[in-house]
């Protein structure tokens, strides 16, 4: 079965590569090349050094890679078709891998519709403004402008990343059909729009996971698990008629299928992966009778998620976002109650006050007023409770059931949230990449932190642009592991880009530093050097 859905996967990109072929009007042809050296002193490179930075900055002290790539695109000669092909490798020192593919997609666009497949980078559901930049020498550099995911998007991102997804780890292969961008809801006169998406994919780490967890003989690993992800946002209001619009929305990610090993006893199960569990994986439900008994009475794979809510108030000088994300494991915290059974079978009905949660506040100056200051934003992320610290079901021993211990990224099952050793949700839950016992678990997932941020340009003229980071977080481990005292971090970010006006080169350094009960104590530098070009554009 897997061989048939990998050449469905290969069938639909050589479609997608044939009809870009046959499309040769208003075509363009980009590059760039970029070189990032990190040098370090302490226990491991500095946290915002290697945070949501899609995977390329590795944990370990000094590091260095050389990245390639292309990029080709344009209209059909329907002008609401579109296409893009894009590559890009990697070269890189001291990482978890000397040579690999960092993006490799097609897409295939129509009107407000969009089928990309491959692996593509891509960044969290709490969202920021690119157009922040507008109108300086910084917006103005050709590197943000044909590549905006370089530098435009670290340099408006100050938030320290979404619950479910991030940004912080490589990206996954997937086939994937969205509506990337807010679309007017028909009948609704643009007061209602809607964005949303549905993928399936496969993770490639599987190698990487053996061979990280070698000397550990308990730890478990997976190689060919798969990957599903959807999500459904609606935007209400217009800010032409009244400056007030709010967005909300759903986000869900499984994983599931694949086979897990332990080092100490080889192959340890292999999951189904038959239509009926991509099915599961779409519409939550319990495994089949060839899964682990956990999987029977609870929700088939790794599953997780998080609600989003965000009010906008867009001034004509000033723009106000406050905005909330809720994190749930499988059903646990869905919604704000849910059902339990006894041991007789009896349900009754339990609240969950949602008391794990992101709250943020971003201003963005729109004015003259403060022209060094384009944003600033406060974060607080809390998520200790998680449902409570027991979990049982109803048994002979144990009356009732008690959903709690959902032990957020970890799994059961299956090795947890991440890819590449880097976790996939909120990178202030430190990844397995820091672990020095081969364990692919999160070593500490209940944390109350706060995050500040503050970037902008040294006037709209002057070729410059720069970030500011801070971000404290208290750690209490896990409640399987909890830490014997509480564990401290303080992270400090500072950045600056110089970046002329119209020019296809941008450099960029970064100090950062970390005073750390956990993660160590860390001082470091990141270089960064980008050239960008274009070959054509028939635009």
């Amino acid at each position: 079965m897997m061989k048939l859905y990998l050449r469905i996967f290969l069938f639909i990109i050589l479609s997608l590569f044939v009809i870009v072929a046959e499309a040769r009007r208003g075509d363009y042809l980009r590059y760039f090349a970029q070189m990032n050296g990190v040098a370090t002193d302490g226990d491991n490179a500095p946290y915002w050094l290697t945070a949501n930075r899609q995977g390329l900055v590795p944990v370990a002290c000094n590091s260095l890679y050389g990245r390639l790539g292309l990029e080709y695109g344009g209209n059909f000669k329907n002008e609401n078709f579109g296409y893009k092909i894009v590559g890009d490798a990697v070269a890189a020192s001291n990482s978890n891998a000397d040579l690999f593919v960092q993006q490799l997609y097609a897409s295939a666009s129509w009107r407000w519709l969009t089928l990309s497949v491959g692996s593509k980078e891509r960044f969290s559901e709490t969202r920021t403004h690119l157009a922040q930049f507008e109108g300086t020498a910084f917006g103005g550099n050709l590197v943000n402008r044909y590549f905006d995911n370089l530098y435009h998007r670290q340099f408006t991102m100050l938030s320290s990343g979404g619950l479910s997804y991030s940004g912080n780890s490589r990206p996954v292969p997937q086939v994937r059909l969205e509506v990337p961008e807010y679309t007017p809801f028909p009948g609704t006169r643009g007061w209602l729009k809607i964005r949303g998406h549905i993928a399936y994919g496969r993770f490639t780490d599987g190698n990487f996971q053996e061979t990280f967890t070698r000397g550990n003989d308990v730890t478990v690993y997976g190689k060919n698990i798969l990957y599903h992800s959807k999500a459904g946002f609606i935007e209400v209001g217009k800010a032409e008629k009244f400056p007030l619009l709010f967005e909300g929305g759903l986000e869900m990610y499984t994983q599931f299928g694949g086979d897990l090993y332990t080092h100490g006893r080889g192959l340890k199960v292999s999951m189904p992966t038959t239509l009926a569990d991509y099915w599961k994986a779409f519409i939550p439900l319990s495994g089949s009778g060839d899964t682990p008994e956990v999987e029977q009475t609870n929700i088939s794979g790794n599953q997780l998620g998080s609600w989003h809510a965000a009010f906008t108030v867009p001034l004509k000088d000033v723009e106000f976002r406050l905005y909330g994300e809720h994190l749930f494991e499988d059903f646990s915290q869905l919604f704000f109650f849910e059902y339990q059974s006894d041991k007789n079978g009896e349900r009754n009905g339990i609240y969950y006050p949602w008391k794990d949660i992101l709250i943020g506040l971003r201003v963005t100056n729109k004015s003259a007023v403060l022209p060094f200051v384009s944003a600033v934003q406060y974060e607080f992320l809390s998520t200790k409770e998680q449902s409570g610290a027991l979990y049982h079901d109803p048994s002979d021993f144990f009356y009732e059931q008690m959903d709690g211990n959902d032990n957020y990224y970890n799994h059961g099952i299956y090795p947890g949230w991440h890819h590449w050793g880097m976790g996939m949700g909120n990178p202030l839950v430190v990844s397995p990449a820091y672990n020095d016992n081969g364990s692919l678990k999160f070593r500490s997932n209940r944390l109350v932190a706060h995050n500040i941020g503050v970037n902008g340009t040294f006037g709209s003229n002057l070729p410059f642009a720069y970030r500011v980071q801070y971000t404290y977080s208290e750690n209490w481990g896990t409640y399987p592991n909890p830490f014997r005292e509480k564990k401290y971090t303080t992270s400090l970010l500072g950045e600056v880009a110089y970046a002329p006006d119209a020019s296809e080169w941008l450099v960029k350094m970064a100090v950062a530093y970390d005073k750390s009960t956990y993660i160590g104590n860390n001082l470091g530098i990141m270089l960064t050097l980008s050239k960008v070009g274009q070959f054509f554009d028939r635009r």
